[in-house]
């Protein structure tokens, strides 16, 4: 079944054991080891190979510039946008109660299993082959914007700024759920203004989505 998905990232592992612990989720209590330390690897090889690709393609943006695009492109919804295009649901292993739960299809386990696949193949095979991979499968949301992104975090600060407002302040008013399903509270305050909170499986989901509603209490668009 691993050979499908070998195909799909046009990528075949000298060590089978590497891809077999970065699919394996942290829930699956009997497995010989999980992808969490690959993810920790993976996470910072994509964050290099995607500053290295923007470098490239985009030799007349500015630092700052750059660095919108990057977020863009390293947050949860791209590495989802990219687990789905290879098909990496249907090849994770977890506890028969994360299965149950719908975990295959949770967004937080899927990213964090892509950027384990990612971690396994820098292992594997060098930095080479991992950023063909990420310059194969993030190619086309490299260029999909014409201009560089900004998160709703980056657009309420920059509101703020303009009206000679404190910034915001983010606050976590709370988390629940299991520890391989997390969900936090965060509430964000802009003096004069109000507060909004949103609930998320990540602190950083949920800042953005706080911020979200922010923008839209006050009448400005994402």
């Amino acid at each position: 079944m691993t050979g499908a998905l070998e195909n799909k990232i046009s990528y075949a592992f000298s060590d089978p054991v590497l891809l077999e612990t970065a699919l394996t989720h942290s829930s699956v209590q009997k497995a010989a080891a999980d992808n969490e330390r690959l993810e920790f690897l993976g996470d910072r090889v994509l964050g290099l190979a995607v500053a290295a690709l923007l470098f490239r393609h985009f030799p007349h943006e500015d630092e700052g510039s750059l660095a919108k695009r990057h977020t863009g492109l390293v947050q949860q919804n791209a590495l989802v946008r990219v687990a789905q295009a290879i098909d990496l649901s249907p090849h994770l292993k977890l506890s028969a109660g994360e299965a149950k739960s719908g975990g295959q299809e949770k967004e937080t386990i899927l990213a964090d299993a892509l950027e384990a696949l990612i971690g396994a193949i820098y292992l594997d095979g060098g930095f080479g082959p991992a950023h063909d991979f990420i310059e194969k499968f993030w190619s086309a949301m490299l260029h999909q914007q014409a201009a560089p992104p900004e998160d709703a975090k980056s657009r309420l600060q920059e509101w703020a700024q303009a009206k000679s407002l404190p910034l915001p302040e983010y606050t976590l008013l709370g988390k629940s759920g299991t520890d391989h399903a997390p969900q936090f509270e965060i509430e964000v305050s802009v003096k004069g203004v109000g507060r909004t909170s949103a609930v998320a499986a990540s602190k950083r989901a949920a800042e953005k989505s706080a911020a979200r509603k922010m923008l839209e209490k006050i009448g400005i668009e994402e």
